[in-house]
């Protein structure tokens, strides 16, 4: 056929397709899909016999890419479609439930889906009509908000739904939280986990804590419940219940209900020097604190000094290094001096 009068369906449906970006843009699903049908039916007669009466296409490794390649270009078709087809359906008067049970998720995770992609698609109106004021691509703002309407009377449906859940599982959630106040091992942290929703937040302490002066310590990991917000500064705002791992150090050798108590105490600064002086001094604890800053600037002169100075290329830059480190170590001495000598402001 003379390629002036190939249709652009007529050049794809002839094309070598190996790779997700050989598909042409705007080529039609149905298009993909029966190019990835040949294929697949070519691959599917080489389970024919070698003495197969019949005349039959036998597929080969380019069959066989072109069906990964275009398995994915459907995928992401489909998947870049999702969002404005879920808008659609709840235009047309589909529920948040259908619409979930559609997609074979959660009305939550659906409803974030829409969430993402009008954001996107608002940004990208904004861009184009920035090149072109007749542009019609995207959400403008009204159509924007339209949609988060909805997706904020999801999020507001989920949140009731939420209370009323954590209500219900708030007594069963505290004892088996507090049924182990330490967990040690693998097992039996995924014991604990097994007795929780899988779809509850989780968080790691920032820092680890400890007794202070405890000369001798082994770590444990305390689980707790605290609140967790979602939703935040919006009409679906909510609180739910969320686990957080604390590592804590506690007193060793000690009975389990030693450490067991010393692990659940709220009140334990932080392990390490610099969030330990943040956590005196915040508390107008001043000689505590200057003393672990005292500490903080020791370590840190210690690393411009010597560890950073000895990597360096040049001895010039090395030398440079060292005298900072210096400075850094007098300031060290300063604030100690200072540590003992401050008057803390009573309580």
């Amino acid at each position: 056929m003379n390629d002036q009068h190939t249709t652009p369906d007529e050049a794809f449906m002839a094309a070598e397709i190996h790779r997700p970006g050989d598909v042409p843009a705007g080529t039609p699903l149905t298009s993909l899909a029966q190019k990835h049908a040949e294929a697949g039916l070519r691959l599917l007669n080489n389970q024919l016999p070698d003495d197969f009466p019949h005349q039959v296409d036998r597929g080969d490794a380019g069959d066989a890419l072109t069906q990964l390649a275009l398995g994915e270009a459907i995928r992401r078709t489909v998947r870049s479609q999702r969002g404005s087809t879920v808008a659609q359906a709840l235009r047309l008067g589909a529920t948040w439930e259908q619409v979930a049970a559609a997609l074979d998720t959660t009305e939550l995770a659906a409803a974030d889906d829409l969430r993402v992609w009008a954001e996107g698609q608002r940004t990208l109106y904004h861009q184009l009509l920035a090149e072109n004021p007749d542009n019609r691509i995207g959400l403008n703002d009204d159509a924007y908000h339209e949609v988060m309407r909805q997706v904020a009377f999801a999020l507001g449906q989920a949140a009731v739904d939420a209370r009323d859940t954590h209500a219900e599982q708030a007594p069963r959630l505290r004892a088996a939280v507090a049924a182990a106040p330490m967990v040690d091992t693998v097992g039996e942290l995924r014991a604990l986990l097994e007795q929780l929703p899988d779809e509850m937040p989780l968080s790691l302490d920032d820092h680890h804590r400890a007794m202070p002066g405890e000369p001798d310590q082994v770590h444990t990991i305390h689980p707790r419940l605290v609140a967790v917000v979602s939703g935040l500064a919006t009409e679906a705002e909510s609180k739910q219940p969320g686990l957080m791992l604390t590592q804590v150090y506690v007193p060793f050798p000690a009975e389990d209900e030693e450490q067991a108590a010393v692990a659940t105490r709220d009140d334990l600064p932080a392990y390490g020097e610099l969030p330990r002086a943040a956590y005196h001094l915040e508390r107008g604890e001043l000689r505590a604190g200057l003393k672990d800053v005292t500490e903080v600037l020791e370590e840190l002169a210690h690393l411009v000094g010597e560890v950073a100075a000895d990597c360096t290329e040049h001895d010039e830059d090395g030398s440079q290094l060292r005298v900072e480190a210096k400075r850094i170590t007098h300031a060290a001495e300063r604030v100690g001096k200072l540590a003992d000598t401050v008057e803390e402001v009573a309580e």
